[in-house]
């Protein structure tokens, strides 16, 4: 099975206007809640107050604190994510602020070299967040993506189910971050727009590359 377009229809652009319309349609709760973990996670904290505290922004936005691993003591369960790869995103923090690149743009303006190494260390994070994340009726890969996009905002795609399933076909966040920085770039340069700059909320609340793409991404899941 073929994977879904998602910044294309039929190989051909989705045009600005198209995406502007799906940002402007897309759920408040979610545009209120990324711009609150952007601002909040520019700097992190070696005692992961802020990682919790951004966590806790993000996965109840996307229901995630109904039932699963984070219902009830949801941060008792985040302190433990932030033991088991606190030190990691402490790092990579430090390196989006040292590298003089737009925080928004980071993943696409990164070399290919670095990138490569990042997304690398993002999936192995990733797996150590699993057996946190997993229950036996929960697919731990949501909540761990969702995890890490709240204090990664500007690295990071937040994938629902269907979107594992139907739209990525894969379970390595790898992948995905691969074709999510690819298919921004081909967009990219065909439109001459910046993807990141499409949101018309004044101020913006979608201002990182993964935020926006995710709305495209939520918006090719099969409508049935």
């Amino acid at each position: 099975m073929k994977s879904i377009e998602i910044l294309f229809t039929n190989g051909s652009v989705i045009a600005p206007k198209d995406i502007i319309r799906e940002i402007v349609d897309f759920p408040d709760s979610y545009k209120d809640a990324t711009q609150a973990i952007i601002k909040s996670s520019e700097v992190l904290d070696k005692e992961g107050e802020t990682f919790i505290k951004c966590a806790s922004i993000i996965l109840p936005s996307f229901g995630m604190t109904r039932g699963g691993p984070f219902y009830g003591d949801c941060n008792g369960k985040l302190r433990d994510c932030w033991e088991a790869i606190g030190t990691d995103l402490i790092e990579i923090n430090c390196s989006v602020r040292d590298s003089g690149l737009s925080r928004d743009r980071y993943i696409v303006e990164l070399g290919d070299s670095k990138r490569d190494a990042l997304i690398a260390k993002i999936w192995l994070m990733m797996k150590r967040l699993l057996p946190l994340t997993m229950t036996t009726t929960t697919f731990g890969l949501i909540g761990a993506s969702k995890i890490l996009f709240s204090v990664l905002p500007e690295i990071v795609l937040p994938v629902d189910t269907a979107q594992w399933k139907d739209v990525f076909q894969t379970v390595d966040l790898g992948d995905i971050l691969h074709r999510m920085v690819s298919d921004i770039k081909k967009w990219e340069k065909i439109t001459g727009k910046k993807l990141n700059d499409l949101d018309p909320s004044k101020p913006k609340r979608l201002t990182t590359l993964p935020s926006v793409y995710n709305v495209m991404a939520m918006a090719a899941r099969p409508k049935d």
